[in-house]
């Protein structure tokens, strides 16, 4: 999938050779205009660009004998910047604080605009990888390793990092383009404290020159929130020796004693520490109301509120009483679980039984699924997949929270599916209300098995990976049981749909678990 425009695109688009559309001003009157992408079916990386390129020492203004030079100096377009950005960018940018924000100071990554673009120095090398990458390797480590992926469309979610992601092709055997998106918003636009959003979007040209002995990056640097037009500039590199040493670029910071930045940083921060406590102990004594609090007229009782702000007020349900074993029971299978992998040990006679893709189903939903276009599998989408096909993913790391009446499942891969509820409480579904993607499940105990019983499933999730459908008739039935004293848990579903399986389908999996916490997934799209 390609999409081209603005380059003030939102981050989660895909842009694979996206062009700009704006003319500006910079410096001397320059427009710009960025070319469409040239097909990518290009996948060697042209020798000339592998290997040391220094960027000091050049000539003035870091510009090579007979280069143009229409750029500012690294210095004056660090002042140039504020006339850029968009009002409540400047404020913040007013608003930091050299001897406290600046990452770089603390040997921390400081994003992709410092090193390397100032005229006095930075280099880099550019190392074929693995996986069809290009390796931009610089010499200072608050740089970091920018890893550009070459022929391949950015993921629709991008996980935010210092130096976003990379994506780049080649036009010819002397110009590399490489587009990048997803970039988090705690580094600066050039050093003096610059600031950038989410959507801040970059695209290089790197072209060779000079018999390949000189390089021109020009970047175009774009972001819709934070600046009011995008700018450009030119940095210069030549071609060097690779070095046959060993080298380190190794930020150390100073020992206490001799570190004026950590010592101003530490000496304002316990100063605002101390005024925020201050700020806190002001409240610690706070009278309250006397008196009763009349509730509004128009009250909803608390048993009738929705959660969410679109969600509709909720009808009470009849309940019953749990008993205290079941609930005991119930507290037992808290905990965070993970895919049995291992054929090993304590797991050797725990086997997964069953393949989803060996369900039997009708011929007018085995049609159906013939018909499906693969690429638009909603788990490849990071669309909600559903109970059935999610506790059969190897990825279907979950953790159980359990009260005395309720379970909580909280699935790592947040898109997919993050959160079922499952009540004791209840003995019958809704009657009524709109079908949803996880269905309406209620469980009791048999024995030490946990039985849910799931419906009210609408039609928009699929069964396997090869497009089998069901219909709002999909019922469930799941089967969890610790086994080997609760260090495993067995999980064996059925499920039954008149309208679309032959019959009844059953598989089982098993889970262990894990001292781990659940990550912060991010999930991007596979094509």
């Amino acid at each position: 999938m390609t999409a081209s425009g603005s380059v003030g695109s939102a981050v989660r688009r895909i842009f694979v050779g996206s062009g700009f559309s704006r003319t500006l001003l910079f410096a001397t009157i320059l427009v710009v205009a960025l070319a469409p992408a040239q097909a990518q079916g290009q996948t060697k990386i042209p020798a000339g660009f592998l290997g040391t390129w220094a960027g000091g020492g050049i000539g003035a203004n870091n510009t090579p004998a007979g280069a143009p030079s229409i750029e500012l100096p690294y210095q004056q377009l660090d002042k140039k910047l504020g006339e850029f950005l968009q009002p409540w960018a400047f404020a913040a940018h007013e608003a930091l604080e050299w001897n406290t924000d600046d990452t770089g100071q603390g040997c921390k990554l400081d994003g992709m605009f410092r090193p390397g673009a100032a005229t006095g120095g930075g280099g880099f090398r550019f190392v074929e990888a693995a996986g069809n990458k290009l390796h931009q390797v610089w010499s200072v480590d608050e740089r970091g390793l920018a890893r550009i992926y070459l022929d391949s469309p950015h993921p629709r979610n991008v996980a935010l990092t210092w130096n976003g992601d990379a994506r780049g092709h080649f036009e010819g055997n002397d110009t590399l383009v490489v587009d990048i998106v997803g970039f988090n918003s705690k580094s600066w636009l050039e050093s003096d404290r610059w600031v950038h959003t989410e959507e801040l979007h970059v695209v290089e040209r790197y072209r060779l020159f000079g018999n390949g002995e000189y390089l021109q990056l020009r970047t175009f640097v774009d972001d819709r929130l934070a600046l009011k037009a995008p700018y450009t500039f030119t940095r210069y590199y030549r071609k060097v020796a690779d070095g046959t040493e060993g080298g380190e670029g190794v930020c150390n910071q100073n020992a206490p004693e001799d570190d004026l930045w950590s010592q101003r940083r530490n000496k304002l921060l316990n100063q605002h520490d101390a005024e925020f406590t201050a700020f806190v102990a002001k409240y610690a004594n706070e009278s309250l109301p006397n008196g009763p609090i009349a509730a509004p007229a128009s009250r909803t009782p608390p048993s009738a509120v929705g959660l969410g702000a679109n969600a509709l007020p909720a009808k009470p349900m009849p309940t019953v009483a749990v008993a205290e074993a079941d609930s005991v029971r119930l507290r037992a299978l808290a905990g965070v679980y993970e895919p049995v992998t291992g054929s090993s040990g304590a797991a050797a006679s725990l086997k997964p039984v069953g393949s989803l893709a060996d369900l039997a189903l009708l011929p007018a939903a085995s049609q159906a699924a013939r018909g499906k276009n693969l690429q638009f599998d909603p788990a490849k989408h990071c669309m909600v997949v559903g109970p059935f096909r999610m506790m059969a993913r190897d990825d279907a790391r979950f953790e159980l929270l359990a009260t005395s009446s309720r379970a909580t499942l909280l699935f790592e891969n947040i898109a997919l599916g993050n959160k079922r509820e499952i009540y004791l409480s209840r003995t019958q579904h809704p009657s009524e209300g709109d079908p949803t993607y996880l269905g309406d499940s209620i469980a009791r105990f048999d024995g030490d098995t946990l039985v849910v019983d799931t419906v009210g499933f609408n039609d928009m999730t699929w069964l396997n990976d090869a497009g089998a459908p069901h219909s709002g008739a999909l019922h469930l039935v799941e089967r969890i049981r610790p086994v080997q004293g609760g260090r495993f848990l067995e999980y064996r579903v059925t499920a039954d749909d008149p309208g679309t399986l032959a019959k009844p389908f059953t598989y089982t999996r098993y889970f262990q678990r894990t001292s781990a916490e659940l990550k912060e997934d991010f999930c991007e799209d596979r094509r």
